[in-house]
C-alpha cells in the first residue's frame, strides 16, 4: 500500500542564493541583521536555505522576506513575487516482497498461511493509518486552539488624533518571547518584528497626512499558529491649514503687454488689507507702491511704470506675519508721449498744448488738479503743460516719475518730448 507524504512548498530556484549573495556581499553577519530587523537568526537562515519547514506560515513569512529583502538592497515586490508555488506532493512505493514471514509464495499447502498474514499486515497499515490521522488533527486542534497571545499597549485608544506635523506613530504591545509581530498599513505595506525574552516589542509606523489604519497580528513560530482577528489602530493626522491672507489676483495676468498706459491692478485680499507692490526691470530699477483693500477686500487701481520688462511681487501679509505672495512678468512699452499729471499738496492749474495744438480734453482756459486728482495726456512728439504751481504737481513721462518742476508759485511751462527729454517752453 502507497502513503502520499505531504513535502514543503517549493521555491522559484535562487530565491534564497540571492538573499544570501546579497547580505555577503554587505558583509552582513546573520546575528548584525537579526539585531537591526529584530528577526531571528535561525528563520534568516531558513529562507536563504528555502526550508519551508522551520519557516512561519505563508502571510507571516511574505512580511519577514519583504523586511529582510528591503534591508539588503532588494526589490521587496519582485522577491516576494518569485516566492511562491506548492510542489506536488511525492508518491513512494515499496516492493511488495515475495516472501510473506519467511514464507515464500508457491506451494498450495501456503496458500492459507499467506493470506492470513496479508490480511494481518493489511490491518497493521490501516491502524498506523489511523493513527497518523488521528496524530494529525490532535496536532491541528492544539494548533488552533492555543493562539498566540497578544496586547497593544500604546496607543490604548483605538482611533487617535494627531497634529498635522507628525510623521511617525510608534507602536508598542506584550505577546510571548519570541512572538512574531505583523504589523500591516491600509496601503498594503508591512513590517514585522520579534518580541524580546520578557515579551515586550516596539515598532515605528510612517504616517500620511489624513486617515491612516494598522492591523497587529501575532505568529507563534514554534506552533505555528496566528492569533486570528488582527487588532487595528486608527491614526488621524490634520491636514496642515493655511492661515495667510486672500490674494487672488486678476490683473496683470502672466505675461501682460501694456502699450503706452498705466498696469491695470484687481486683485482681492482680505477686507481692509494692504497688498505691497514692487516691481523690479533688469536693470535693477525698482517702482514700489501699496494698495488698500476695501470692505469686501477688492482692489483696483493702476501702477505707473516705464518702458521695459518687469517683475511684479504682490505681496499680503497677515495679522500673525504670514504672507501670500503672487508674481507676475509684463512688459510695458510706449509709442510716442505719455504725460500723467497729478495734483500733490495745495495742487496746480495747467493748460495744455498735444502736438502744437490746444489739447481738447483740457480745454483753451485749462484746468485745476487738486491734490489726488490726475490727468492722462497722450501725444505723437510733445506735449507742452503751463503750470500755475509747478511744485503743486507730480509728473510721469512715459511712465517714469519725473523730479520737482521749477519754483513753487511761479507759473512755468515745460515741454514733454517722445524721446524722454523734457525741456523749457515759451507757451502761454
Amino acid at each position: 500500500m502507497n502513503e502520499a507524504s505531504d513535502l514543503p512548498p517549493s521555491v522559484t530556484p535562487g530565491i534564497g542564493a540571492r538573499l544570501r549573495d546579497a547580505r555577503e556581499a554587505r558583509g552582513l553577519t546573520f546575528d548584525a541583521v537579526a539585531a537591526e530587523l529584530r528577526i531571528r537568526p535561525v528563520i534568516l537562515a531558513a529562507m536563504e536555505r528555502e526550508d519551508h519547514a522551520a519557516l512561519p506560515e505563508r502571510v507571516y513569512l511574505l512580511g519577514l522576506l519583504r523586511t529582510y529583502a528591503r534591508h539588503l538592497g532588494l526589490d521587496p515586490a519582485a522577491v516576494s513575487a518569485a516566492w511562491g508555488g506548492e510542489m506536488p506532493a511525492n508518491a513512494t512505493s515499496e516492493p511488495v516482497s515475495s516472501t510473506w514471514g519467511g514464507v515464500r509464495e508457491g506451494g498450495a499447502a501456503s496458500n492459507g498461511l499467506r493470506a492470513a498474514l496479508r490480511g494481518l499486515f493489511g490491518l497493521g497499515i490501516v491502524g498506523l493509518g489511523v493513527l497518523a490521522a488521528t496524530a494529525f488533527l490532535v496536532i491541528q486542534l492544539i494548533r488552533f486552539a492555543s493562539p498566540p497571545g497578544l496586547s497593544v499597549v500604546i496607543p490604548a485608544e483605538e482611533v487617535l488624533t494627531l497634529s498635522a506635523e507628525t510623521r511617525v506613530a510608534v507602536i508598542q504591545g506584550t505577546a510571548g518571547a519570541g512572538t512574531i509581530i505583523l504589523i500591516e498599513s491600509g496601503v498594503g505595506d508591512s513590517v514585522t518584528t520579534e518580541a524580546d525574552a520578557s515579551g515586550i516589542w516596539s515598532v515605528e509606523v510612517p504616517l500620511g497626512g489624513g486617515r491612516n489604519e494598522v492591523d497587529i497580528s501575532a505568529l507563534d513560530p514554534a506552533t505555528g499558529s496566528s492569533s486570528g482577528g488582527a487588532v487595528r489602530r486608527v491614526f488621524i493626522v490634520n491636514l496642515p491649514v493655511s492661515d495667510a491672507p486672500r490674494l487672488d489676483l486678476t490683473s496683470p495676468t502672466a505675461g501682460l503687454r501694456v502699450s503706452g498706459g498705466a498696469v491695470p491692478v484687481a486683485l482681492t485680499s482680505d477686507p481692509n488689507s494692504i497688498v505691497s507692490v514692487a516691481a523690479t526691470d533688469a536693470s535693477g530699477e525698482e517702482v514700489v507702491a501699496t494698495f488698500t483693500a476695501n470692505s469686501s477686500g477688492a482692489i483696483q487701481g493702476d501702477l505707473s511704470l516705464p518702458a521695459g520688462s518687469w517683475s511684479i511681487r504682490f505681496q499680503a501679509t497677515g495679522p500673525n506675519g504670514t504672507v501670500s505672495e503672487v508674481l507676475r512678468e509684463v512688459e510695458v512699452v510706449f509709442a510716442g508721449v505719455t504725460v500723467t499729471v497729478s495734483g500733490s499738496g495745495s495742487g496746480t492749474w495747467i493748460r495744455v498744448w498735444t502736438d502744437g495744438a490746444i489739447d481738447s480734453t483740457v480745454g483753451p482756459t485749462g484746468i485745476t488738479l487738486r491734490d489726488g486728482e490726475s490727468r492722462t495726456l497722450r501725444g505723437d512728439t510733445a506735449i507742452d503743460i503751463r503750470f500755475g504751481n509747478p511744485r503743486g504737481a507730480a509728473v510721469t513721462l512715459n511712465g517714469r516719475m519725473l523730479d520737482a518742476l521749477g519754483a513753487a508759485g511761479i507759473p512755468e511751462s515745460w515741454s514733454f518730448r517722445s524721446d524722454g527729454r523734457v525741456l523749457g517752453s515759451t507757451r502761454k
